[in-house]
């Protein structure tokens, strides 16, 4: 794995990110500078963290699954994908309420509770980079940096911009990217 799908793959990750970090901003209630930049620090390193724990453990795994590994890893990132459009289409009204709330009450056990609900995706990916043998050096520094750029992005979007960025075109672009570049890997 390239470079380049690196970090398409780590920006797309940190899409979730990016969209509760906007909640943050669009919330009324003032939230202050320094615990938007530590949602976007928790953010980061929950990514990160989690990238590296699902590589360890597909690592592990490798070893009785190696000669699947490269159609295992393409079905998780088609899956993360589908599931992105899926919930961007249909709508997830318990996720956005949850945002709501979160950017209501920014307390630190908010913050953790949204940095891991945000790196779910990065633990499935973490056994996908395993199966192909991915740099992750690279892979965790671009999906941490990229989570981390995102959540300051998003909520500096969300502090200045109003609603119009409440869309869900980047969430179907983002599964259409997951789900390209784990078709990219068969071939």
């Amino acid at each position: 794995m390239g470079i380049i799908e690196i970090i398409i793959i780590a920006i797309v990750e940190a899409m979730d990110c990016f969209a509760v970090a906007i909640a943050t901003g669009l919330s009324k209630s003032g939230i202050r500078y320094s615990r938007a930049m530590l949602q976007a620090v928790s953010f980061g390193v929950f990514q990160g963290g989690m990238t590296l724990i699902g590589y360890y453990l597909g690592s592990f795994a490798e070893r009785w699954f190696s000669s699947v590994g490269t159609p295992i890893a393409c079905t998780i990132l088609c899956i993360l994908g589908g599931r992105m459009i899926w919930g961007a289409i249909r709508g997830d009204a318990g996720e956005d309420e949850g945002e709501k709330i979160a950017a209501k009450n920014l307390t630190i056990a908010n913050i953790l509770l949204l940095s891991v609900a945000t790196s779910i995706d990065a633990f499935a990916v973490g056994i996908s980079f395993a199966f192909i043998n991915a740099n992750m050096v690279l892979a965790t520094s671009a999906i941490a940096f990229a989570s981390f750029a995102m959540g300051v992005i998003g909520y500096e979007m969300g502090k200045h911009a109003a609603k119009r960025f409440k869309t869900k075109i980047p969430e179907i672009i983002a599964g259409i990217i997951l789900i390209a570049i784990g078709v990219k890997m068969l071939f």
